[in-house]
């Protein structure tokens, strides 16, 4: 039998980050967890969060936002995503919003990552038709798999791993740290800078 190594495999019994984060969408248009544009996976995701960050900047289509960026490993009840692998996703708007909220009331009497999150969809009808948010939820570990993994967790983020998403990155500024005015006054001046563009590329039409 011939021993073949070219990338490796996982670790069985410890948190494994990628090259690149496994990169997981939440799908507000269509209310779904999903890999890609269309690989839909599921509208109910269970994970632990290692590690949140505020963002702003462009993604995708959506230009200048507020952006979370959020790491976080699959909950052991999660059968859709790599078992045990540090994935990443962003989230804006409302359902930042409830995730800061949900967070804010779980840090009365706990800190937030030692539990399991639970992250569903929410449907709102409005002026541009039906789309969803965010709906959060949060509980206390209960199963050993689940106990076994906040082990492995502690243990990884002891090592001072680099998590880092360069990809979805590139077109953003990480906020962390910066005050709301200054935070304000980047959007402001994002904001003007964007509309001087517009008005030149109007004048530039009408000539």
């Amino acid at each position: 039998m011939t021993n073949l190594t070219v990338f490796g495999t996982k670790p069985k019994d410890a948190i494994f980050l990628p090259n690149q984060p496994f990169s997981v969408r939440n799908n507000c248009q269509v209310g779904q967890w999903a890999v890609g544009d269309d690989d839909f996976r599921g509208n109910e995701l269970e994970m632990s969060i290692i590690k949140a960050s505020q963002y702003f900047g462009d993604l995708g289509k959506a230009k200048n936002q507020q952006w979370i960026q959020l790491f976080f490993v699959p909950a052991p009840s999660c059968t859709f995503l790599p078992t045990g692998t540090v994935c990443v996703s962003y989230i804006k708007t409302r359902s930042a919003s409830a995730f800061w909220q949900r967070i804010t009331e779980v840090m009365e009497a706990k800190e937030p990552a030692e539990g399991i999150f639970k992250v569903g969809f929410e449907k709102h009808t409005g002026e541009m038709g039906t789309y969803y948010s965010l709906k959060w939820e949060w509980r206390e570990r209960t199963t050993k798999a689940e106990k076994d993994q906040l082990t492995s967790i502690a243990a990884f983020l002891e090592s001072n791993p680099r998590l880092v998403d360069l990809s979805a990155t590139r077109d953003m500024l990480c906020v962390d740290g910066m005050s709301a005015e200054e935070i304000e006054l980047l959007i402001r001046s994002t904001h003007k800078t964007a509309l001087e563009g517009k008005e030149a590329n109007k004048a530039l039409v009408a000539a």
